[in-house]
């Protein structure tokens, strides 16, 4: 900026000027009076795909910070040779995993009409990404089949049967291409059967029955996406985890440390610029909501203060 302009700022104002932002596209994106002025017709795809995940990064103070991210989209479509592009994607993303859900929910129902619609949803199962979870935000379509992500199945399966490393790509292939229980329970049965002399410990044979309740829980959400009769639908979930890095790259690289505060503003700005929505957002003075996070904890200690 000072190579290109007469200004001179430091460091610390421009922080503190993308704290001040990023305070209000908060406040802009979850108000109540969001959606109040809205007046196209809401949309009804075929297929509506949502994607749910999370990933960590370093806060001040050596903490851990979970971020938690949804995304949208259509389908995809041509946009050039040998590149694709999401059709009206949207990403959500903050560190409250209540908040940015609520986010998701009210823009679903005041954008599409899902009585018709099917719904795929992807997610890896974890706390905030399960079946219930992605039952509320598809707002009651036509049909909702829910995923657990391919990928995280394959990491389950690897941490828990590392003391069996030839047996994980002939359970991965039971699992996530031929789909049968019974050639599961052999390779399952086969692994029990190696637990002998060095490898009879404790830690393994907890690891195993915990891959077993695993695949137990979610047996029907591993179903492979052709066996579930969904016709000529396009398969193109599993792709939240890798589309992270439009985030990771910018807060966690170079070692970064943040606030929390610092974080959910970066993370706020980077979705609204891939949204194509940042400079509404700063322009939009909505009233905040009365569920605002940070107002909601003063409310609550003023009624405390008031009713001792």
């Amino acid at each position: 900026m000072e190579l290109l302009s007469p200004i001179t700022i430091s460091h610390q104002k421009i922080n503190q000027l993308v704290k001040q932002a990023g305070r209000h596209l908060k406040e802009q994106q979850t108000s109540d009076e969001r959606y109040d002025e809205l007046t196209t017709q809401k949309r009804t795809p075929k297929t509506l795909y949502i994607e749910g995940d999370g990933f960590q990064m370093s806060t001040v103070g050596n903490k851990r910070l979970e971020i938690h991210r949804f995304q949208i989209c259509e389908g995809v479509c041509s946009a050039g040779k040998n590149r694709k592009e999401r059709i009206c994607a949207r990403d959500f993303i903050s560190t409250d995993r209540q908040l940015v859900v609520k986010e998701v929910i009210e823009y679903i129902e005041n954008t599409y009409n899902l009585k018709n619609t099917l719904v795929i949803s992807n997610g890896d199962g974890g706390v905030g990404y399960t079946k219930d979870v992605f039952d509320e935000i598809s707002c009651n379509p036509a049909r909702h089949e829910y995923f657990l992500d391919t990928f995280h199945v394959n990491k389950k399966i690897k941490e828990r049967l590392i003391f069996a490393k030839e047996l994980q790509e002939p359970l991965m292939h039971a699992i996530s291409k031929e789909y049968d229980r019974k050639r599961v329970e052999v390779l399952l049965n086969t692994a029990e059967s190696l637990l002998i002399d060095e490898l009879d410990t404790e830690k393994n044979h907890d690891y195993l029955q915990k891959l077993r309740g695993y695949i137990d829980r979610n047996w029907e959400y591993i179903k492979p996406f052709e066996q579930r009769g969904l016709g000529n639908v396009q398969k193109i979930t599993g792709t939240c985890e890798s589309n992270h890095r439009l985030y990771t790259y910018r807060i966690k690289g170079q070692g970064k440390y943040w606030t929390k505060e610092g974080a959910e503003s970066m993370i706020r700005f980077i979705s609204s610029l891939k949204n194509n929505d940042l400079d509404m957002w700063l322009n939009t003075e909505y009233h905040v909501s009365a569920s605002f996070p940070e107002y909601e904890k003063q409310w609550r200690v003023a009624i405390r203060v008031a009713t001792a």
